[in-house]
């Protein structure tokens, strides 16, 4: 089974999130916030991360900076998940290394469309 880390601050988009994924048959692995995600990324090497990018304690650029840092983790397809949906967050989202980039709202087959398609890479 394979484990996605999601790193989401909204409470109730994080839970819609960590029931979508669950019943797609993913092992799902959430965080509240950068801090938390980052520390849950290294201790668990999930197969992929799903991203906010506007949170406290790290926002998620500071997070995908960190994550490309650390040779044990950096190999993980990571995928911004965000309301910053203008075509220059998405651009810089992608500059800043990530795989890709959904934009709020998203539809689950969206979600998991493009977290398919990242771990078939």
């Amino acid at each position: 089974m394979k484990s996605i880390l999601l790193i989401e601050d909204n409470n109730d988009v994080r839970s819609n999130i960590v029931e979508i994924l669950a019943l797609a048959g993913y092992n799902v692995i959430s965080a509240e916030n950068g801090k938390v995600g980052l520390e849950k990324a290294i201790k668990y090497s999930p197969d992929l991360i799903l991203c906010d990018i506007v949170m406290p304690a790290l926002n998620g650029y500071e997070v995908l900076k960190t994550i490309q840092a650390n040779i044990s983790i950096k190999h993980i397809p990571f995928i911004f998940l965000t309301a910053k949906a203008n075509n220059d967050d998405i651009k810089k989202g992608l500059e800043f290394g990530a795989d890709a980039y959904i934009t709020k709202p998203f539809s689950g087959i969206e979600l998991l469309n493009s977290i398919s398609c990242q771990l078939n890479k």
